[in-house]
């Protein structure tokens, strides 16, 4: 890489605390943010979350872009109830030294956001079981049942016992998903941010959103949906492998998880993934508005990574392919 494509962001902070390179970044989270979210709000939204948890200035500072560039994509606010930047300790493998870097998790009440405003499915819903709630859960000939009361006349529901979620269908159907506080606890397990962030703060919405990401592997959703809920899989130290068997395949249509192994803390070496003219060429190539979206975000995050600065050209050139792609939407 040349010393000219190494050109390193300035770290300096303006008297808001926000970092420069966050405001340098406005004109990108403007162009992949979803009409319907306000670009002035969302960037107010994130001055609050940098201003409220002092780990973000101190962490990777590529990571935090990449993870603001992917929750604008997404059209969530980082508010804590839509969704949180989390900072994990990781292991660089170059230089042997940890660094502190940055995640975007969407939460429950953002995953729910989006699947209200698809219209894909007739309704979506999920809650947490407590130790004195009356819960019962049985499989029949009709398919699967769930009754939930939640004893509210104690001041104390007791721990978490279990959590599901029902999501019903356009065509009418019906899938469920329910699983008990171990199962929830395996999945936690494998996170590089078990001891801290949401699983600490809130492990009911944790739970909750375990539940639905179980569940979403059997529900017919856009990839734009699987890919908000899906978002923080780095976190996750779970055995990437195929499909070896019959049984295998059957598990992941049923949406298991493969089987875990131990922690890695050590990350590969990131590799430039996007030189100028694959950068253009990626824009050039966007047939809609949310595939060019996509490349953008993409080409962003990898000079972000790389510590390089976004041609002006390549600016341009994604304006040119998005004013071509509405033109050809309207006529």
């Amino acid at each position: 890489m040349t010393a000219a494509a190494k050109q390193t962001l300035p770290a300096r902070t303006t008297t808001s605390g926000l970092p420069t390179q966050l405001e340098v970044l406005q004109e990108h989270v403007i162009r992949v943010l979803p009409a319907h979210v306000g670009h002035e709000r969302f960037l107010r939204i994130l001055t609050s979350a940098w201003n409220t948890n002092p780990a973000l200035a101190s962490a990777d500072r590529a990571s935090l872009l990449g993870a603001v560039m992917k929750c604008a994509q997404d059209g969530l606010l980082p508010d804590g109830r839509e969704a949180v930047f989390t900072v994990f300790k990781t292991k660089d493998r170059i230089s042997g030294k940890f660094v502190q870097k940055v995640q975007y998790m969407p939460m429950v009440f953002g995953i729910l956001k989006k699947v209200r405003n698809s219209g894909e499915l007739g309704s979506l819903t999920c809650n947490v079981v407590f130790a004195r709630d009356e819960f019962r859960y049985w499989v029949d000939d009709a398919g699967e049942h769930v009754t939930h009361e939640p004893n509210l006349d104690v001041p104390d529901r007791g721990n978490v016992r279990a959590a599901y979620a029902i999501a019903k269908t356009k065509d009418g159907g019906v899938y469920t998903e329910v699983m008990t506080v171990g199962q929830i606890e395996k999945v936690r397990a494998i996170s590089k941010a078990k001891d801290d962030g949401p699983w600490v703060s809130w492990f009911d919405e944790m739970a909750r959103k375990t539940v639905i990401r179980r569940l979403s592997k059997r529900l017919p959703m856009s990839t734009d949906i699987e890919r908000t809920i899906q978002r923080d899989d780095a976190l996750y130290s779970v055995q990437q492998r195929t499909e070896r068997s019959g049984v295998e395949a059957t598990r992941n249509v049923l949406g298991m998880m493969s089987e875990p192994v131990e922690p890695d803390d050590a990350e590969p070496p990131y590799e430039q993934k996007f030189d100028d003219d694959s950068a253009l060429e990626a824009v050039a190539t966007a047939t809609t508005e949310d595939d060019l979206k996509d490349a953008w975000v993409n080409i962003a995050n990898d000079y972000f990574e790389t510590s390089r600065e976004l041609p002006v050209r390549l600016q341009a050139a994604y304006s040119d392919r998005l004013e071509a792609i509405k033109q050809a939407a309207s006529s």
